[in-house]
Order: structure tokens, then sequence, then C-alpha cells
């Protein structure tokens, strides 16, 4: 029993968005949650100003130009994610318990192939690629990874739990008053999503 309690169970849900992402960090047991701690992490790199919207790049440079930079751009992206990840990893993990799994919310699920205006597609592509490379470094930390979608995110989590998604929005509300103001939607959905992984 005490070794349980030197050791708590954490997870990390992201909301995350095109270069950037809100963690929020929280310990179990999934009974009863408590937000451990929160951090805004820069998903790109300064200097490759092109991987903050690589597909951006894509469509508005000149081919030859976007067939060298958007690949570098790419790297950049899945170097930066994967560095981000294990530092927040490795900062919590070494000081509150152990970590087992995280959940990244994204957007939207469509397939952005299927949009014919270029710049929205390149939009939707930049939705997907950041938590696709998030997930991607879980994958190499051998951290489980589940992806959600916002829409559906205190739904799934009302599921999980037994609650109704009233009662879900308005615990994770509560959660939020030990942690701190701002506590923003963003947060609220990571949140969610990091409850959904503490349950199992």
């Amino acid at each position: 029993m005490a070794s349980k309690e030197r050791s708590p169970q954490l997870a990390i849900g992201f909301r995350v968005k095109t270069g950037r992402a809100t963690a929020v960090v929280m310990v179990g047991p999934a009974s009863a949650p408590r937000v451990l701690s929160r951090k805004s992490l820069q998903l790109w790199d300064p200097a490759v100003p092109e991987s903050h919207q690589p597909w951006h790049a894509d469509f508005e440079l000149p081919p030859d130009e976007s067939a060298r930079i958007v690949p570098v751009a790419l790297k950049a992206v899945e170097r930066v994610c994967w560095s981000a990840l294990r530092e927040l990893v490795d900062e919590v993990g070494s000081t509150h318990g152990s970590i087992v799994g995280i959940a990244l919310v994204a957007g939207s699920s469509t397939d952005p192939e299927s949009i014919h205006n270029p710049h929205m597609r390149a939009h939707a592509r930049e939705g997907q690629l950041f938590p696709q490379a998030l997930a991607s470094a879980a994958k190499t930390l051998r951290i489980p990874a589940v992806t959600l979608v916002e829409s559906e995110v205190f739904t799934s989590a009302a599921a999980r739990l037994g609650k109704s998604p009233d009662e879900i929005k308005l615990a994770v509300t509560e959660l939020g008053r030990d942690i701190g103001k701002p506590w923003s939607a963003e947060e609220k959905a990571a949140a969610a999503a990091a409850w959904i992984t503490l349950a199992g």
C-alpha cells in the first residue's frame, strides 16, 4: 500500500492545436482525480519558421521551394514534439509517479484530402499533423496514447466514467479550482481526456 502511495498513477491530457498544445497532468485514482499541473507547449521550431504551418508552406511557396522546405519543416515538428513530450514526461514522472498514458484532443477527424479548398485543406492537415506527431513521440517513449475529437471528449469521458456529460463538465470545472485561473476550455478538454486515461 505504501508503495502505491509513493508512486501514484498519472495521466496527461493535451488539447493540441496548430503549433502548440495545452497539457494537463492529472493524478488518480479515477474515482477521485486531482489536477497536478498544467503547461503550455510550443510544438514548432523558430529556427524553421515553416514548421509552424508546414502545409501552408506547401501551397504558398513555388513548387521547387516547397519540395525542399516542407520535408525539413515536418521533420522539425517531429523533433520538437518528441523533445517537448520527453521533457514533460521526465519532469512529471521523476517526481510524481508513474504515467499510465496520454490522451490527445484534436479539433476534427475530417479527412483533409476530402477538402477541396487548398487553404482549408492545409489547416486540416496541420490540425492532424501535431496530434499525430505527439502520438508518434509517445510510441517512441513507450507510453500508451489515444486521440480524441474535441466535440466528443466529454461524451467519451461520461461513457467511460458512468456519468452524464454535464456531470463531467461540472467536475472538470471544479478540478480547475485547485490549479487556479485561468482554467480555459482547452484546459478543461485536456483534463477530461486525462481523466479518461486514468479510468483505463
